[in-house]
């Protein structure tokens, strides 16, 4: 669970290696690993921590119905092929916080740290990167070791 209040930070532009999946979250490792598998091919170099987008609310939205997407930073632009494509994140404004414990009890950190940035003002513009410290480590929500939430705010 989260023990911390938000923290608010600049996130840098960055270009990403990424693979959309649809399906259950527990998915999302295997897209991360066929994705750093891909890139290792291609001999494009990571750069930074793997993250995850998770679009959907899994209480709300079927589990064949989530939509997420596995992130590698790399070090420069790319040609993506079939799934694989190169995105480019700008700089944004995102809230950050951190969920420790057992990642299927994540949604005690989602909830209250969500509902703490529209009260305080912030309207959320993007769906939460998850970050993970390895590919390995990447096997859904509230596996991970920071959490960012784009926003602005109201």
């Amino acid at each position: 669970m989260s023990d911390q209040e938000p923290k608010y930070t600049q996130s840098q532009r960055m270009l990403v290696a990424s693979v959309q999946m649809k399906g259950p979250y527990s998915g999302i490792g295997t897209a991360m690993g066929d994705l750093k598998a891909w890139i290792d091919t291609k001999g494009i170099e990571q750069t930074g921590y793997p993250f995850c987008l998770y679009y959907d609310n899994p209480t709300e939205t079927q589990p064949d119905e989530l939509r997420s997407e596995a992130c590698i930073p790399v070090s420069k632009a790319f040609m993506g092929e079939g799934k694989y494509i190169m995105k480019e994140f700008k700089e944004a404004l995102v809230a950050e916080t951190r969920h420790q414990g057992d990642p299927k009890e994540f949604a005690k950190t989602y909830g209250p740290f969500l509902e703490g940035l529209l009260n305080s003002g912030y309207q959320i513009v993007g769906p939460a990167r998850e970050y993970y410290m390895t590919i390995s480590d990447v096997k859904g929500p509230g596996a991970g070791f920071l959490i960012q939430q784009p926003v602005s705010k109201k």
